[in-house]
């Protein structure tokens, strides 16, 4: 069995795990899958809004796909949520995203 192979069994058993399907949006983007991953990164987005690690890899690639505005606010919300629970390390990470593209 496969990493992919073994996160879709992983997702089977626990579809809603946001950590697995980070791991699968991951593998999509190894496959060169950036629409399969992005859609993923959103659903983690919309269904698990404290996963902080999807903030940064979400709005990346957005940004790759010129879809500018929505990253924007996904950085902004990101690093709120990284002020919020003290992850001065994403806060960062996403404060320069934010300044490289939108400064």
């Amino acid at each position: 069995m496969n990493r992919k192979e073994f996160l879709q069994s992983e997702l089977i058993n626990n579809p809603q795990d946001p950590f697995n399907q980070y791991l699968m949006a991951l593998e999509y983007l190894k496959e060169n899958n950036r629409i399969e991953a992005i859609t993923i990164f959103e659903n983690i987005y919309n269904n698990s809004p404290n996963y902080l690690p999807v903030y940064y890899i979400y709005a990346l690639n957005l940004i790759e796909l010129k879809s500018f505005r929505q990253a924007y606010l996904i950085i902004e919300k990101g690093i709120q949520l990284a002020n919020k629970t003290n992850k001065v390390k994403i806060k960062n990470e996403l404060s320069q995203l934010l300044d490289l593209y939108f400064d």
